[in-house]
């Protein structure tokens, strides 16, 4: 019989042990670490989300088993609906016949001297008489090894989970070949099985991209990967991923030998969803508008309503863990949930067949939870709360996505998406997103309604990205509008606002003399109005544009102002930009000393930040230092490096003529000095230096082979990691550098991301074997 891609039968008299697994492939890692559990615990669950492919890792590792005294017995429970029936399965299994009703403690008896391997194969839907089944096990029969899976763990004391994920699967974005594909498991089960029907099938480099791109929708689910590539017969790869959008339907087997619950990719989620109480099953359909992953929080605001308490949302969340629906990751420190996005198709179908107006409620709830986070960030803006607010959101950004796209798809909510895009200005800046961001405004200010003040802040900031991504005309046309509504309404933030994007644009047009006085302006304006974020980047236009049109002095003295102002208010972003201008001046105009100690300065404060990139402006400024320090094959990288940097980020930096002028004279003087093969051969290492090694080659670490995670830690990291060596907590390492208790959780955070650590003591660990007398000076 084949069940499962497995063919299963009788061998060496071991009952229920797959005599062949029918091209069994990949999961390496996995059959490694279940096979050392089995070697030291009793109880081992495999639990993962439906089609995740635990039964054959189960079957795969109990044929590697055989070799027991006892042999191996596998219990497939799938079909089994009576609870009552489990022991009495077992026991046939083994061929063991008794009184009815006494199955159980016959079973125990039965094996209390054997040394076995026992298999209970898809426990989740009889999940309690599996556990107290296993439980007697364990008291009773030390010599038998239980192996169990199921959707759920069987919660049995002295049970050992290994949580099977989806197989990896190549990022369609990324792959440049078909040899690319190789390393990918998920790849290589589809290439088999499509073989298995498509003989002569081959991955080449006409189809690659293709089957990158439908084994990345799939995935990773074997299920899945094996309903589709059934469907090759009929479709081809390119047909199968552009149909992908409606994979529960697509994805069906006709193959007889499979159980009717794995037919079709529907059918084995139906299955799931069945065994979910009512209330799992109401938060599975609300959190279904979740994008990416979502925390406690936001569950509870947007799951909780009819039928749902919010204070029972963590309950049923755990429930659905369990259940294998969720799965949960931690990240700074919060546990995070994700939905495969095949189990959020299955629960948007449920939320819109529950009533006519749950889906546009759930929605609106999701909306508003997102929209308040992005009034946050409003609210801190120019404050020492500004970068971890804009770091805590990041993993959110798929659900700001999906909110603007609700009030971009819901009549009468293009406002509130308005609101929502403006708040976020800080936030888009900071992740270099202007481009989304314009993207935004465009499609919603047509919808507005006129004339308010939120349309005339939105269109300021749609010209500020206009100009940024060289859309002078377009960033023109819209400052003047907007200033001519400010001006109506009499608003005069919004005045200071308008005052700012007109000198970014003279700025802009090589006009730094005249730019210099509007954002004179436009700082006094900024202050009245106590925004303290808007006077703050003026001053950095203003204190630029004066140190280049000619009084380096006054420009020196303005930046120097706003790094004090930015200590004062504590905003660690703000003053990235004084010190990179800062060290422009000096490169142009002073010694060549002065603007390395700015450069380090900023390396320096970049650190403390956390930031794990460079901004444009802070890579031009370490080309124009190296460049005067004669570093010309250095600065020749730094300008590929920041060419690539213009692309990625969307900045059009030949738009700022007055930036323009001496840079392209920096650029040149290294030209010269290195000559035109030297110069283009060094450039074009930078530009396709990866990002973590162009960060690391800027900070001055050597981009070639890192030898561990300490090489992606900056400076403060590894202090901050030393802390933690010493048993300082998060509290007292803020208190003993003199940063905000945020920053430094968010340090931490990051060390263990970088590091691959999942508690504090496996920083103190590393931080142990790291320490040396002569301390490690990379970066310093």
């Amino acid at each position: 019989m084949v069940r499962d891609g497995v063919e299963w039968g009788m061998a060496d008299g071991v009952r229920g042990l797959p005599v062949r697994l029918a091209g069994y492939v990949g999961r390496h890692c996995e059959v490694a670490a279940l096979g050392k559990l089995l070697g030291s615990e009793r109880l081992v669950t495999v639990v993962g989300p439906p089609g995740v492919g635990k039964t054959r890792l189960a079957a795969r590792v109990a044929a590697e088993s055989a070799g027991m005294p006892d042999g191996v017995v596998f219990v497939e429970l799938a079909e089994l609906a009576d609870a009552g029936l489990v022991a009495n399965t077992v026991a046939v299994t083994l061929g063991l016949r008794g009184q009815a009703g006494a199955e159980g403690r016959m079973l125990v008896d039965s094996l209390r001297d054997r040394r076995m391997l026992l298999v209970l194969d898809n426990c989740e839907h009889l999940v309690d008489a599996c556990a107290e089944l296993a439980a007697a096990v364990m008291r009773a029969c030390p010599g038998v090894v239980v192996l169990a899976t199921s959707r759920q763990p069987l919660a049995v004391a002295g049970e050992h989970l290994l949580e099977l994920a989806p197989l990896a699967v190549p990022d369609p974005d990324r792959i440049g070949s078909a040899a690319e594909l190789e390393r990918y498991d998920s790849v290589s089960l589809f290439a088999d099985r499509v073989r298995a029907v498509l003989p002569s099938f081959e991955i080449t480099e006409d189809n690659y991209r293709d089957v990158a791109r439908l084994v990345h929708g799939l995935e990773g689910l074997p299920l899945a990967i094996e309903l589709a590539a059934v469907r090759v017969r009929s479709l081809s790869v390119r047909q199968l991923a552009g149909r992908l959008g409606t994979r529960l339907s697509l994805l069906t087997s006709a193959t007889r030998s499979v159980p009717e619950r794995q037919r079709t990719l529907r059918g084995t989620v139906d299955w799931s969803y069945g065994l979910c109480t009512p209330g799992e099953q109401l938060v599975w359909a609300r959190a279904s508008v979740f994008a990416g992953s979502f925390d406690l929080d936001a569950a509870e605001r947007v799951c909780g309503g009819a039928g749902v308490e919010p204070e029972a949302v963590l309950d049923l969340i755990d429930g659905l863990v369990d259940k294998s629906v969720l799965a949960a990751q931690e990240h700074d420190g919060e546990l995070r949930y994700r939905m495969l996005e095949t189990l959020r198709e299955y629960g948007r179908e449920q939320l819109s067949a529950e009533s006519a107006g749950e889906l546009p409620r759930v929605g609106r709830r999701h909306r508003d939870c997102y929209a308040a986070r992005a009034g946050r960030v409003r609210d801190a803006e120019g404050t020492a709360d500004t970068l971890p607010l804009c770091h805590r959101l990041w993993p959110d950004h798929p659900n700001l996505r999906v909110a603007i796209e609700f009030c971009l798809s819901t009549p009468g909510e293009a406002d509130a998406g308005i609101a929502m895009t403006t708040d976020l200005h800080l936030y888009w800046q900071m992740w270099r997103l202007l481009a989304e961001a314009r993207t935004w405004l465009d499609r919603l200010l047509p919808n507005a309604a006129p004339d308010g003040p939120r349309v005339c802040r939105a269109m300021l900031y749609n010209a500020d990205y206009c100009v940024h991504e060289g859309a002078l005309e377009r960033g023109a046309e819209l400052v003047a509008e907007a200033n001519d509504l400010a001006t109506r309404l009499g608003d005069e933030p919004l005045m200071a606002r308008a005052k700012f994007t007109t000198g970014f644009l003279a700025e802009c047009r090589g006009e730094p003399g005249r730019a210099a006085g509007i954002f004179s302006a436009a700082v006094d304006g900024f202050r009245a109005a106590g925004d303290r974020r808007g006077e703050l980047v003026a001053l950095d236009h203003q204190g630029w544009s004066t140190g280049f049109s000619g009084d380096p002095d006054r420009g020196r003295a303005l930046l120097r102002e706003g790094v004090a102002r930015c200590t004062e208010y504590g905003d660690l972003y703000a003053r990235l930009y004084f010190l990179a201008g800062l060290t422009m001046i000096e490169a142009e105009f002073g010694a060549a000393a002065a603007a390395a100690r700015c450069l380090r300065d900023l390396a320096a404060a970049t650190e403390e930040t956390g930031l794990d990139r460079w901004d444009v402006e802070w890579l031009s400024s370490a080309g124009w230092v190296a460049g005067r320090l004669g570093e010309h094959a250095r600065a020749a990288t730094l300008y590929g490096i920041t060419e690539t940097a213009c692309r990625v980020q969307g900045i059009a930096m030949h738009t700022l003529a007055a930036f323009e002028t001496p840079n392209a004279r920096h650029v040149q003087r290294t030209r010269e000095a290195l000559g035109d093969h030297e110069f283009d051969r060094h450039f074009a290492a930078g530009a396709a230096m990866p990002e973590r090694d162009a960060l690391h080659y800027v900070l001055g670490y050597s981009p070639v082979d890192p030898p561990d995670g300490a090489h992606s830690l900056t400076r403060r990291q590894r202090e901050i990691a030393e802390l933690v060596r010493q048993g300082l907590t998060n509290r007292q390492i803020a208190a003993r550098l003199v940063i905000s208790l945020r920053t430094a959780e968010t340090h931490v955070a990051h060390i263990m991301t970088k590091l691959g650590c999942t508690s504090r003591a496996q920083i103190a660990v590393w931080a142990t074997r790291r320490k040396n007398p002569d301390g490690d000076r990379r970066g310093d």
